[in-house]
């Protein structure tokens, strides 16, 4: 896995970026994975060791979702969650 820091200081154009923003996490990190994806609650931390120490606890943890049932049920908790490799998302169907 890799992380890559896409800013330091993000304040948009995406209303979630300008959110976090105004709450103080500026820094937009992700992960890149080798195959699957692992989405998180959110991509913006208030610093970049915020991000990479959660993002690496996440790729741990983070439970594979399976059905659609998980799928929105991680969603609703705003937990990290990991998406297999050719898994598609319902909304994307």
């Amino acid at each position: 896995m890799r992380i890559i820091v896409l800013s330091h200081e993000c304040t948009g154009p995406n209303p979630q970026c300008e959110r976090d923003a105004r709450d103080g996490r500026t820094v937009h990190v992700i992960p890149q994975l080798d195959s699957g994806s692992l989405i998180m609650p959110t991509y913006h931390y208030a610093s970049e060791e915020d991000g990479r120490a959660a993002i690496e606890q996440a790729h741990e943890t983070a439970p594979v979702i399976t059905t659609d049932d998980e799928l929105y049920d991680a969603r609703a908790r705003g937990i990290a969650h990991k998406l297999s490799a050719g898994w598609i998302d319902p909304s994307m169907r």
